[in-house]
């Protein structure tokens, strides 16, 4: 395939996705219709595409997979939605990275591949910062809908060559200058919802059209019942939503919800002619405006109609190519219910023959929202692999669960040996609902690496036929969890009572800190949450999630949800004390560094291993309110609004929002996390009794709480002696 060199690259840098800050919200009466007003300050204008400046860059979207690709191997995978115009087109992929110095060129490959087939590939270069390549896409290699593009690294270390300083090779992948370039008219039909170009760091801004001054809470319920839709329809994995008063042009995508009589008075709705029914319709992007996705109609039943009918395009199935299909599936994971049994070619990988001195190869998969991880059952992982003599002691295959090591095989023999379907089983509990991460790192040292030579011959040679089997899980939630929340908006996404947004004090960022975590909880339930919104500070009833300020926010709430609001005020009055002037605004000196240093993609901040309070930017907290199984206040916070608004961005990522567990989740500001596991808590049924899960179920909590399993098993050996001393005391022949 013919490839294209850019020797150099001054990326244009779309403006940074928030507002000045802006005064606590105003209230008119809470009568029969209560009104909010969100200060009109706007965004900062993003420099649109035009004809004359040819087609651009649209960027891929987020994904789960790390963008560092450590170690000798690695890839990274992405779905890509293409309009039928640009299938038929083509255009360009261009590839945006950094490396580590440490990288030799002349043995250090990239590879670009796209529906299985490779499009091009170049030498790694470390030395020379960020480095900008271009690959040729042919008409008709694209289809319309989903394809996959898969990024891959073979790299090899300048100077050292044992299997330590493999750990040293890196290539970052820069979302920011990673993209399709391609002919085409942009998204004109609603259908290509998920073509939405994606902002510098994959996510999809969602602007909500603020109609006049004040929105009432029932507009709002509107915009976050049509914001989940909109995210659902086109696929966004991380949304980013904000209030304006117009579209204004930049990446992302606008919504407006209201009837057109009130919509008109904000948005040029012309185009659309007389609306007398229920109408959703796309205004395409203009130079100075983005894609505009207008739900309307005559009046408030109209409106709630043609919401229904966005819905129901976010439940219409997929179309692409079947690499991208289930690129696009398994994004966020593949998801298990447990009792599967998958080789490695059915998750679409097949053999590899490994040369270089360690290999990593990751598995994920996305388990239920109410597992209950316990060890009542291991994970059994059958390896099927060869390797030849002369591998140094120490070679192994190591496997991790979630970062934690829970299995080796050793690769001892000298002579060496081909394994058929060894086993290692693997501890269940280190499972979580949500995304797992399942990694097997290949050691393979050779006696004379200490030399430096050159890779000769294969080391080991990993068979698809490896294979993963998952137990029959135990299925029951426990309370509180954050991790359920954030699997599948448990409880919130439950039938039965709708769930309450409230945000005490509704100010620009925080309203756009609430706005995202509703869409991106709609987005992990697979369906928008009906949320009711409450402005103001009012009561917990029911399923509830609060969003707001550490300010805004008092003692008795925050122990509800189980904060010391004594300890989070003394030490973020701490932290803001010396912490000085406020964070600068991502520019490009910024994000290059964040790049270097392999910052997750919309998280900011100085690497913190362990957050305590002092360090944290956001706090997640659970705490359960009552005996219904959606008695559950959810609580978010952080020290000022601006910082609850990045912080939350940062939250949506999808690699950070697999994170959260427990009772208490503290959040840094570069994405890592703390977690709390709660003093105590409740089980909530979540499927139909049955033996088999309920002796699951039973042998999970047995394991969970070992003390009682101690004394269980003291109070049945007692019986046991007992009835036994009372047996032998009554055998034999009794003399008179």
């Amino acid at each position: 395939m013919h490839r294209l060199l850019v020797r150099t690259l001054v990326p244009a840098l779309g403006a940074a996705l928030c507002s000045a800050s802006a005064p606590a919200q105003t209230f008119s009466g809470f009568g029969p219709t209560p009104t909010m007003m969100l200060p009109g300050a706007p965004l900062p204008a993003h420099s649109p595409p035009s004809a004359a400046t040819g087609p651009a860059l649209r960027r891929l979207p987020a994904v789960a997979s790390p963008l560092r690709l450590w170690d000798e191997t690695g890839t990274v995978t992405w779905p890509l939605f293409v309009t039928a115009a640009e299938a038929r087109a083509g255009g360009v992929f261009q590839l945006g990275y950094l490396s580590a110095v440490s990288v030799l060129p002349e043995a250090s490959t990239l590879r670009v591949g796209l529906n299985g087939a490779e499009i091009g590939r170049t030498q790694i270069d470390g030395v020379h910062g960020l480095r900008v390549e271009s690959m040729t896409i042919a008409p008709g290699a694209l289809r319309a809908g989903f394809n996959a593009v898969t990024v891959a690294v073979d790299q090899r270390h300048r100077v050292d060559c044992t299997v330590a300083a493999t750990y040293e090779l890196w290539t970052q992948i820069d979302p920011e200058t990673t993209g399709l370039v391609a002919a085409g008219e942009g998204v004109a039909d609603l259908a290509d919802l998920a073509a939405i170009r994606p902002g510098p760091e994959g996510a999809v801004p969602i602007r909500l059209i603020q109609t006049g001054e004040r929105l009432s809470e029932r507009r709002v319920e509107g915009l976050l019942a049509g914001a989940q839709a909109l995210a659902l329809a086109g696929r966004f994995a991380q949304p980013v939503v904000s209030f304006a008063p117009s579209p204004e042009s930049g990446d992302g995508v606008a919504l407006a919800v209201a009837p057109a009589p009130e919509l008109a008075r904000s948005l040029d709705i012309a185009s659309l002619g007389l609306v007398t029914g229920p109408l959703l319709a796309l205004l395409p992007a203009r130079p100075d405006r983005r894609p505009v996705v207008v739900v309307t109609g005559a009046s408030e039943a109209d409106v709630t109609a043609a919401l229904a009918q966005l819905g129901a395009l976010a439940a219409a199935a997929p179309q692409g190519t079947p690499e991208g299909l289930a690129a696009l599936r398994d994004r966020d994971g593949r998801r298990i219910a447990g009792g599967e049994s998958l080789t490695l070619a059915d998750l679409g990988l097949t053999d590899a023959v490994i040369g270089g001195r360690t290999h990593q190869l990751t598995l994920d998969l996305a388990l239920p929202h109410d597992l209950l991880a316990a060890d009542y059952a291991k994970i059994a992982l059958d390896l099927d692999a060869t390797y030849p003599a002369g591998l140094a002691p120490g070679a192994q295959v190591s496997v991790s669960i979630n970062g934690e090591a829970a299995g080796s095989v050793p690769l001892g023999k000298a002579g060496g040996e081909t394994l058929r379907r060894r086993t290692v089983f693997l501890p269940l509990r280190l499972l979580r609902p949500g995304l797992n991460r399942i990694s097997l790192l290949a050691e393979l040292p050779r006696p004379d690496d200490r030399a430096c030579a050159a890779p000769a011959g294969e080391r080991l040679t990993l068979r698809a036929s490896t294979r993963l089997t998952i137990p029959d899980l135990a299925r029951i939630a426990r309370q509180p969890d954050l991790a359920a929340t954030a699997a599948a908006g448990f409880p919130y996404r439950a039938e039965g009572r709708a769930p309450t947004l409230s945000v005490p004090a509704p100010d620009r960022d925080t309203m756009a800190a609430a706005a995202t975590l509703a869409t991106r909880l709609g987005v992990a339930a697979g369906r928008p949450i009906p949320f009711a919104f409450a402005a103001g500070r009012s009561g917990v009833v029911g399923p509830t999630l609060v969003v707001a300020a550490l300010r805004s926010l008092d003692a008795p709430l925050l122990k509800a949800a189980g904060l010391d609001p004594q300890a989070l005020r003394d030490a973020w009055m701490k932290r803001d004390e010396t912490a000085g002037s406020p964070a600068p605004e991502p520019g490009p000196a910024i994000r290059r560094r964040l790049l270097r240093r392999g910052g997750i993609p919309g998280c900011r901040g100085p690497a913190t291993p362990a957050p305590g309070l002092s360090e944290t930017a956001l706090v997640l907290a659970q705490g359960v309110t009552g005996p219904a199984p959606d008695d559950v206040l959810t609580l978010v916070t952080a020290p000022t609004p601006g910082a609850l608004s990045e912080a939350t961005a940062c939250l949506v990522q999808p690699l950070v929002w697999s994170r959260p567990r427990g009772a208490v989740t503290l959040l840094a500001a570069d994405g890592t996390v703390a977690a709390q596991d709660p003093e105590t808590g409740r089980y909530v049924a979540t499927a139909p009794a049955s033996f088999g899960n309920l002796r699951r179920i039973a042998a999970g909590w047995l394991s969970l709480n070992r003390e009682v399993y101690a004394l269980m098993a003291l109070a049945c050996a007692g019986l046991l002696a007992a009835s036994t001393h009372q047996l032998v005391r009554n055998l034999g022949r009794k003399t008179g």
